[in-house]
């Protein structure tokens, strides 16, 4: 009954996750499949189109035409076909941990058949991001002896605690072994993982990599030769995402995933930006898929850092530092975002249309960022006439004033909005005291 329990609440997870977009009408039937292989239960839903076209009846060719070669497809109909493991398992000899997936395949008519085990579930069709893909395993291709005219999925079982996955469909059959794992002993990480996400602006970055320690050795320079490739880290090449696009040392970058490769230098750095391809290490780096390469230099540390470090420094409104720190060397990547050009179209757009206005949250934006210190001055006149009586409101009143060169203006919303302070029990009472002091002492 856990067993049962499980499945159906990673299966209410993968639904939840699925876009609005996914809610249209189905166009084939669907099956969940589920079979105990050991201790371990499997279980597959996915969608079961036929051979004949379900709108005329005509009869369809299906690999080659319907599903082309060397292309990835969805292993179904409508939703992603979804697997569940409740323990973790070998396929084709890649270990899936417990939990939740996406299959897909990439058939092909004269090379090895791929299936492809994605971690991006709740999906309508196929997932596009190899970035999300855990693992591609081969598929052995036979022929069928009786054609089948539906998609089907079967899952088989072995007396060893394994099975295996059955893909077949028309006259062909593509299969792929499911094994448990050999018992394995978990040992400490000599690099451990590290994921670090922040965000600037309206920018998400994610940047995981693995923590290689010097342990006495010299590492830039030693280890890690000078002028040579490096990848940033240790094991699996670092991989660094974004949101949006971005700027780095002033050069584009799109939005997506890259694995991150520097070339260290004792006066100059080389920061390198690849697609992703699942490396381990630099050893199958090619210069002729950079994506971007742009130089940083770096500094001396006073105190020495044991462990490789990435991080995100100097946070502002549209812009931080990327800093890559080890021994004692930090290399500052400049990181910049467009803010205003995302954000200014959406403010012009809400302050035009119908319905209530956020009056003080653009007049604070546009103040922040220097733009139109008219517009921000008369947005917050008319936050004010909503909450006439908010001694927070005439304290940023004072602050736009004071930007456009006002004094006299900004000395008298400053003193209104001390006076309404004064009235204010409590801590925030007392912050806007000191905050328009401060502010009626710099006018001076």
């Amino acid at each position: 009954m856990r067993q049962l329990r499980f499945t159906i609440a990673l299966a209410a997870a993968a639904l939840a996750a699925m876009p609005a977009a996914a809610q249209q009408a189905r166009k084939s039937p669907h099956e969940t499949i589920s079979r105990v292989l050991g201790d371990n239960r499997v279980t597959l839903t996915y969608g079961r189109p036929y051979t004949k076209d379900p709108g005329t009846g005509a009869p369809r060719v299906i690999w080659g035409s319907l599903v082309p070669w060397d292309a990835p497809y969805r292993l179904g109909a409508d939703e992603a076909t979804t697997l569940i493991t409740q323990e973790p398992i070998l396929v084709g000899g890649a270990l899936v941990p417990a939990g939740a997936y996406t299959l897909y395949m990439v058939p092909s008519e004269t090379g090895p058949s791929k299936l492809a085990i994605s971690t991006a579930v709740g999906k309508w069709g196929v997932p596009v991001d190899v970035a999300h893909d855990l693992a591609r395993v081969d598929l052995k291709k036979e022929a069928l002896g009786k054609t089948a005219d539906q998609l089907t999925l079967a899952i088989e079982k072995d007396g060893s605690g394994g099975g295996v996955l059955r893909i077949m469909w028309e006259a062909t059959q593509f299969s792929v072994a499911l094994a448990k794992p050999a018992a394995q002993v978990d040992f400490p990480q000599a690099s451990p993982a590290e994921t670090l996400r922040q965000r600037i602006g309206l920018t998400d970055i994610e940047v995981v990599y693995s923590r290689p320690s010097a342990r006495g050795r010299v590492m830039l320079g030693g280890m890690n030769p000078y002028g040579e490739v490096w990848r940033t880290g240790a094991n699996s090449a670092t991989r660094i995402s974004f949101s949006t696009p971005v700027t780095l040392q002033g050069s584009s970058v799109a939005a997506g995933s890259y694995e991150l490769f520097t070339i260290p230098g004792k006066d100059e750095w080389t920061i390198i930006l690849q697609k992703v391809s699942n490396q381990w290490g630099a050893y199958e780096y090619n210069a002729k898929n950079d994506v971007l390469r742009v130089t940083a230099k770096p500094a001396a540390l006073a105190e020495h850092v044991e462990t490789f470090t990435i991080d995100v420094n100097d946070i502002g409104r549209d812009s931080a530092t990327l800093d890559l720190i080890w021994e004692t060397t930090r290399v500052p990547v400049a990181i910049g975002v467009d803010v205003v050009g995302a954000v200014t179209p959406k403010v012009e757009a809400a302050m035009a249309g119908p319905g209530r206005k956020p009056y003080l949250q653009a007049a604070m934006f546009y103040l922040d960022h220097g733009l139109d210190l008219d517009k921000a001055s008369r947005w917050m006149d008319a936050a004010i006439a909503e909450q006439p009586d908010l001694f927070y409101l005439y304290y940023q009143k004072a602050r736009i004033l004071a930007a456009k060169g006002d004094k006299a203006g900004a000395e008298a919303a400053a003193r209104h909005s001390l006076e309404l302070a004064s009235k204010e029990p409590g801590p925030e009472g007392a912050e806007y005291r000191r905050l328009n002091e401060a502010l009626l002492a710099g006018l001076k």
